[in-house]
């Protein structure tokens, strides 16, 4: 039995039948023939989309068992239907951005003027960028810098001084109690 798998949910199989098996619609059997299995029945292709398929949520037309599907937040399209609100990108393989409940390509997603944009470097975020957001403001991971050594912190920990960031080391260096005989920064010891 030779099996295809289809974009999308993974619930599907399409397949050829060689037992004896029918269409859990129109019960034709389906020996030799193509089908579908959906949530453990068997249709034959026809059936599968008259009756079983999704619905693309912008052409409004069923996604047949031979036509590659998006699924994003309980929502489906057909591959080629899954685009850029603004600028129509086809985005069935690049990343995107939803917002306000349309698919946005990332070009348009950073270029509206309310996009969060980086308090380091001022460049908007894009799918897949990892940040950092602290009491509302927002970094790029590599953005994130101690402002003493100016060395990334990133997910690493660190210490706010007014609208400063501090890596523990500077923060340690800088704001601690020195030891009188070695000059190095005293550090709290944990209360147990």
């Amino acid at each position: 039995m030779a099996n295809k798998r289809i974009m999308g949910p993974s619930r599907y199989k399409v397949g050829t039948m060689d037992d004896k098996y029918h269409c859990h619609h129109c019960k034709e059997s389906l020996q030799g023939k193509k089908y579908v299995e959906k949530e453990n029945q068997s249709y034959c292709v026809k059936c599968f989309d008259k009756f079983c398929a999704n619905i693309c949520v912008e052409c409004h037309l069923p996604i047949g068992a031979d036509s590659k599907e998006v699924h994003y937040k309980s929502c489906f399209w057909h591959h080629t239907c899954f685009r850029c609100s603004k600028c129509s990108q086809t985005l069935a393989s690049e990343s995107f951005m939803a917002k306000d409940n349309k698919i946005l390509c990332n070009d348009c997603a950073a270029s509206t003027e309310e996009s969060p944009k980086c308090k380091g470097c001022s460049k908007p975020f894009v799918a897949g960028d990892q940040n950092m957001e602290y009491k509302g403001a927002y970094w790029h991971k590599d953005c994130f810098l101690c402002s003493n050594c100016k060395k990334i912190i990133g997910t690493d920990s660190f210490f706010a001084k007014g609208e400063e960031m501090y890596c523990a080391a500077c923060h340690t260096a800088k704001f601690s109690k020195q030891c009188v005989k070695c000059a190095k920064g005293l550090v709290k010891a944990p209360m147990w």
